[in-house]
């Protein structure tokens, strides 16, 4: 009864969705690719609500079902009771919505066929794709890598002439895709219509320039990590696209502010800082947050690394390299979810010593270790992947000002705290 039920929402809310994109001729931005999605959406928005009137979906509203609730403007999922989906239903009739020139939506996959489901949903004027990696890979989800390509290329494959394609060059995997749309590549390669260049990273900002036909111009964005250039670089090229100049974007950025838990400096306990990536984990996001630990100065530097899910058969082997890579960077390293003893394993292989290791299957368990383990001028970074590890648990319980969780953390709402 429950699957029927979620068959007919799916698809009554889809049905309106339709028609209200088509009712108002709203402009579709979609967002799709391994990692980054979240922050490149937010990137967009951020750039473009100064010139255009335009709404981002909220945080996680990418699958069949969150795509239709962000295109008619809901804030949040009805989740198992019935009572609230009959209240959005309600609103999704008879509710008056406000009007946008375009609407910038994440698109997510978890296995084939999610895009294209969910472009008949929001027929995208704009595709920008940021990766390809190596996530969703358990049973039933994608085979290989070539698998996740397939699948993202799908959001641009059947576009047409008058819409804009925005692909990552770096990836070898995006640049390969095939599209009937223009072309926008961005990258950090000279040869590339939106290109960065130079780029720093500071301890509060990353400093990077942007060269675009011919024009340079130097940004400086208050994010963390100079990876974080990717999920700026297709903004800016959206923003360019759209009419916009290089000065506007840089103006727009200078107060830019990342998603919840997406590599988040937050004061922590005892004068400690830490680095919040509680949201989720892949290989690749993993590699890139410890490469910015090595980055940042401090007297001690911790890394707090939750299982990453949805690996397949590459699981044992990309946690035994999680630890190994952590001890290039870690003095102590704190493994936490089904995957901490091999973390720990890879770890030790590496040289590290095992009493600079300590493992919990629990992260509010981990949380109330490090309350005790804290000192001033700690730095330690926190990520791991969302389902059964729940990262975001422990960060609550060692960050300085835990009232204030709402606001700085991912997943605080009533009905996650109750999964």
């Amino acid at each position: 009864m429950k699957t029927l039920f979620k068959f007919l929402i799916t698809k009554i809310l889809a049905f309106q969705a339709r028609r209200y994109l088509k009712k108002h001729r709203v402009q579709v931005i979609a967002v799709t690719g391994s990692i980054g999605k979240t922050s490149t959406k937010e990137a967009i928005y951020h750039i473009l609500k100064n010139r255009f009137k335009i709404y981002a979906s909220p945080q996680g509203f990418n699958t069949n079902l969150g795509v239709s609730l962000a295109i008619l403007q809901e804030e949040k999922s009805g989740f198992s009771s019935p009572i609230i989906w009959f209240k959005i239903l309600k609103r999704a009739f008879f509710d008056k919505k406000k009007i946008y020139q375009k609407i910038v939506i994440e698109m997510g996959a978890d296995k084939p066929g999610d895009i294209k489901k969910l472009t008949k949903i929001a027929k995208p004027k704009i595709g920008v794709i940021t990766n390809i990696n190596p996530v969703h890979l358990a049973k039933g989800q994608f085979k290989d890598l070539e698998d996740i390509r397939k699948e993202k290329n799908s959001l641009i494959k059947n576009m047409t002439s008058n819409c804009i394609a925005i692909l990552n060059y770096d990836d070898p995997l995006v640049r390969s895709m095939d599209t009937g749309s223009e072309k926008v590549s961005y990258g950090t390669k000279m040869d590339m219509d939106v290109s960065a260049f130079d780029i720093e990273t500071l301890n509060t900002a990353t400093k990077f320039t942007i060269s675009h036909k011919g024009e340079d111009h130097k940004f400086k964005v208050p994010v963390l990590g100079s990876f974080q250039v990717n999920i700026l670089l297709p903004a800016i090229a959206v923003a360019l696209k759209l009419g916009m100049n290089l000065k506007e974007c840089n103006e727009a950025l200078k107060n830019f502010k990342l998603p919840p838990s997406r590599m988040n400096p937050i004061p922590g306990i005892n004068d400690c800082s830490i680095i919040d990536s509680s949201y989720n984990a892949s290989p690749t996001s993993m590699t890139k947050a410890l490469e910015l630990l090595s980055e940042l100065k401090a007297d001690r530097k911790i890394a707090v690394l939750g299982t990453m899910n949805e690996l397949g058969d590459i699981t044992k082997e990309a946690h035994l390299t999680l630890g190994a890579q952590a001890v290039h960077v870690a003095k102590i390293l704190v493994a936490i979810g089904p995957e901490a003893a091999t973390i720990k394993q890879g770890a030790v292989d590496a040289g590290m010593q095992e009493d600079n290791i300590y493992t919990f299957f629990d992260s509010e368990d981990a949380g109330h270790f490090l309350k005790t383990f804290l000192t001033a001028k700690d730095l330690i970074l926190v990520k791991g992947s969302q389902n059964k590890v729940r990262m975001e648990r422990l960060v609550k319980l060692i960050m300085g000002h835990p009232e204030q969780a709402g606001i700085l953390l991912c997943r605080q709402d009533d009905a996650w705290e109750k999964i």
